[in-house]
């Protein structure tokens, strides 16, 4: 009588082996992408967070008497780091306060945010970048910005600056 031996062959280990290098290099690289957008929405949904911090920061100032040109030199064009309290003169610590309070109430405790002076349609206004890296210069950050909220076309094809603004209208 003859011994049936039971297992895979070789040829069959390698057949499978093949097959699961395959599906790897096919679906690596979309989920590569999938963490990227959802990086950069949630980039985007911190941006727009700092903004309305920002615009209820200067509806405050508002009331006071204070123009909107001048309680958004508040932000002095510095970065606000999020990671710890803000510091700077009484107007400054205010204004960066209302941004870094707003984001640690969201649970957002890391960061760097651009607040920025822009006419948008003929009107005096503002934009907010956000950008979770601690080196917003390296080609792998992610920024989200509001308004006018980065696309994933635009991130991809390399086309953002940081502390820069286009209007797209």
């Amino acid at each position: 009588m003859k011994k049936m031996s039971k297992g895979f062959t070789l040829v069959e280990l390698v057949v499978v082996i093949a097959i699961i290098g395959v599906l790897a290099a096919i679906l690596v690289p979309s989920m590569l992408n999938y963490v990227r957008k959802s990086r950069l929405k949630s980039a985007n949904t911190n941006a727009k967070t700092a903004y309305n911090a920002v615009a209820e920061f200067l509806a405050e100032q508002e009331s006071k008497g204070i123009s909107r040109e001048q309680a958004i030199s508040y932000y002095g064009g510095n970065v606000i780091d999020c990671t710890t309290p803000p510091t700077g003169n009484q107007n400054q610590l205010q204004a960066q306060e209302a941004v870094y309070s707003v984001l640690a109430e969201n649970g957002i405790t890391a960061g760097d945010v651009w607040v920025g002076e822009q006419t948008i349609n003929s009107t005096a206004s503002f934009y907010v970048q956000w950008t979770g890296d601690e080196d917003p210069t390296l080609n792998t950050a992610i920024f989200g910005q509001y308004p006018d909220p980065i696309t994933w076309d635009s991130w991809k094809n390399g086309s953002l600056h940081w502390k820069q603004y286009n209007e797209y209208d």
